[in-house]
């Protein structure tokens, strides 16, 4: 999804494993409406359960969708270097990115990828136009059959996402269970390994077994 300036007045629905589809929707967003401010990556592809039951297939499509299709979009970006404006481009993260959690092994691989590639690519993609950003928004109401903790409603999550996405902030985790978490991790590690793999455990032991796009 694409959004030419806050609050995401502009949306493009494309296939992001194809990157044919990804540069026509660049081209065609930049031909119609000129050089976006704001892009937010909001793709994402999980599978909730055991790693031992997961398909070849399933493995890839989530690392595709997750990860490599933020990759292709900032390349499209790229090539539209403008000279008098700069776009903003915000990938979607996750806590899992950085503390990952049993159940969603191979989704907390992709969006550390994620993290790692937006931190990396930041400085390449900077001198050709391209300023990216990480938001780890927190788990959410948002249709997704997940075993997990608490979500916070859509209806506090949309607009507090919207608003960092526009900032001006590199990286950011939004919700204070996600900033307590992350303050865990660096702090008492220990202590965040034990509760991830508590919820993760949680969630196997339930069965859970979910794909949601």
């Amino acid at each position: 999804m694409i959004a030419d300036v806050a609050p995401f007045r502009h949306v493009v629905a494309l296939d992001v494993s194809d990157h044919v589809a990804v540069d026509a929707a660049v081209d065609l967003t930049i031909h119609e409406r000129g050089t976006p401010a704001l892009v937010v990556y909001l793709a994402s592809q999980l599978y909730q359960g055991s790693i031992l039951t997961r398909a070849d297939d399933d493995l890839v499509r989530e690392v595709d969708t997750t990860y490599l299709g933020f990759v292709r979009v900032a390349r499209a970006l790229a090539r539209h270097k403008d000279e008098d404006r700069a776009t903003r481009l915000v990938a979607t993260a996750s806590t899992l990115g950085y503390i990952g959690t049993p159940s969603l092994d191979n989704f907390s691989a992709a969006k550390a990828a994620l993290i790692s590639f937006a931190r990396s690519a930041r400085y390449e993609l900077g001198a050709r136009g391209v300023e990216i950003a990480v938001v780890s928004p927190p788990h959410m109401d948002n249709g997704a059959d997940l075993v997990g903790p608490r979500r916070y409603p859509m209806s506090w999550a949309a607009p507090r996402f919207a608003r960092e996405a526009a900032g001006r902030r590199s990286e950011y985790l939004l919700g204070a269970s996600n900033r307590s978490m992350q303050a865990m991790v660096r702090y008492v590690p220990a202590l965040a390994r034990s509760i991830m793999q508590g919820i993760g455990a949680d969630a196997l032991s339930r069965g859970a077994s979910s794909i949601r796009a």
